[in-house]
């Protein structure tokens, strides 16, 4: 009898200490073949957590208690999830995958605004929105941002700056009056949102609607460091030019939106591959030009029989970078329902158009999935930092695990810290630039020069509406490359 409880008291303290002590990182097992002309572009996992890999199955392993990890970012060679429970960021190293002190952002009242009770008589403290701490995101000047979640336009939407050596927030956005800018957008929600340029100076929040009724994009425009009000953009779903859009009631559960300047932004549901917008709601670009690579038939070339994997709706997650002069796109490649589940895909554009129809994929990774976990909430986040020819590819897959790749090319070309930071806006039938450029060109979308001149800050638009390519080398010699639309 002695024996049989002390065995008992083993396998329940067994238990809980696997429980409590996180497992270590491993690595993706996969080869992955060189790409590019000579073998120059290779792919390898430095570090890896995943449900496949059984180091992402217990409560020490995740980054967050289950369901709770709803965005990641990264700054500065260290990954950040927002822990909506604990009302903290989660810090990981992105060199090597272990765990720092993570960030409380419980002191600072964030999420938080201050009211009248409802007998009127004194001042009371309430939540903003549902949740706050629901995604995470930063800005191109470096800015951690955290926002909040509405499920209806009776709620207050919130985006806070978070110090991330103190965990002081200041708010951004304090948007309380959805109802009276739209009273027609009953079923609002938002569950993340995205950001481009400085919330210090200049920026752009996009916030993507996950109504069943509306395929619509909220955006705040952020001057000298203030927010305006928000306008709506209605998504162009119609049959004859909505494109990959054309019929779609709405973009599905969480759809994220990812801002790549003033006038362009990625959007991406669960009911949805990534789509490219421009400002005005119209489709420029997708998979609908490309549908054979939403097949991946080259990451093992040599299985047999042949592997194809096809990319499905239902994650959510897209980013652009540039390595050199060559442009690359990452998503989320497959949901938990896929074969393999939960992955990421890595393609090469043909130039700097960056054309869905001239893209080539590269390598769908890991090759044996992150995990079938259900993930509701559909986040799956790539994120990357280059440096020089090498490019840090930083995966989350929700309730699957995380990871980090070394994308290496030895192209050559400008580096990152060689990119132009010149903004390029197009307004009233001119190109603006925010500073005096050596030179600048504008070619149209099939490589006909239209326009181009030397010692400028703006240039006439071309008049014939389409979609154009202005590239602009500053006093330093640096480059910026950066689609337009005309739709005069």
């Amino acid at each position: 009898m002695k024996k049989q409880v002390l065995f008992g008291l083993a396998l329940i303290c067994s238990a809980f200490m696997t429980d409590l002590m996180a497992a270590d990182p491993s690595v993706d097992p996969a080869v992955y073949t060189p790409r590019g002309t000579n073998g120059e572009m290779t792919l390898k996992s430095k570090w890896l957590y995943s449900n496949k890999l059984n180091n992402y199955n217990v409560a020490a392993d995740f980054v967050a208690p289950a369901a709770t990890a709803r965005g990641m970012a990264v700054k500065d060679g260290k990954m950040l999830f927002i822990d909506r429970t604990n009302k903290q960021i989660v810090v990981v190293n992105g060199a090597t995958g272990a765990k720092e002190a993570p960030v409380s952002l419980a002191a600072s009242n964030m999420f938080t605004y201050v009211g009248k009770n409802k007998a009127g008589t004194a001042d009371s403290t309430y939540t903003a929105g549902l949740w706050g701490y629901q995604d995470i995101k930063v800005d191109n000047a470096g800015n951690i941002l955290v926002g909040n979640i509405i499920t209806s336009n009776t709620g207050r939407f919130q985006i806070w700056k978070v110090n991330l050596a103190t965990g002081a927030g200041t708010l951004v956005i304090d948007q309380p009056d959805l109802a009276t800018l739209f009273p027609s957008a009953t079923t609002m929600r938002f569950d993340a949102f995205g950001v481009w340029g400085d919330v210090n100076s200049n920026a752009v929040i996009l916030a993507a609607n996950a109504s069943t009724t509306a395929m619509e994009v909220y955006k705040w425009v952020i001057t000298n460091g203030a927010a305006a009000v928000p306008t709506l953009i209605e998504l162009d779903n119609s049959t004859a030019t909505g494109a990959d859009l054309a019929g779609l009631a709405n973009l599905g559960s969480a759809p994220q939106v990812f801002p790549l300047d003033d006038n362009y932004f990625y959007v991406d549901g669960n009911a949805t591959f990534p789509v490219l917008c421009d400002k005005d709601g119209n489709v420029i670009d997708g998979f609908k030009n490309n549908l054979r690579h939403l097949k991946d038939s080259v990451t093992a070339p040599l299985s047999d029989p042949k592997t194809i994997w096809s990319m499905n709706q239902g994650h959510n997650g897209v980013v652009e970078f540039q390595v050199g002069d060559n442009y690359f796109l990452l998503m989320a490649a497959s949901n938990t329902a896929a074969t393999p589940a939960s992955t990421f895909r890595l393609f090469k554009f043909a130039d700097a158009g960056k054309a869905f129809s001239g893209l080539t994929c590269l390598w769908t990774f890991p090759q044996a999935g992150m995990g079938a976990a259900s993930n509701a909430y559909r986040t799956a986040m790539p994120c990357v930092e280059v440096s020089g020819s090498i490019a840090k590819l930083y995966v989350y897959t929700g309730e699957n695990g995380y990871g980090m790749y070394e994308f290496n090319t030895a192209t050559t070309g400008l580096s990152n810290h060689e990119m132009s930071n010149a903004v390029i806006s197009l307004v009233d039938g001119q190109i603006n630039i925010s500073e005096t450029v050596a030179s600048a060109e504008v070619i149209s979308i099939t490589g006909q020069k239209i326009a181009s001149a030397k010692n400028i800050s703006t240039i006439a638009a071309p008049k014939t509406n389409g979609v154009y390519i202005v590239t602009v080398v500053d006093k330093n010699g640096a480059k910026k490359v950066q689609k337009i639309t005309v739709n005069q």
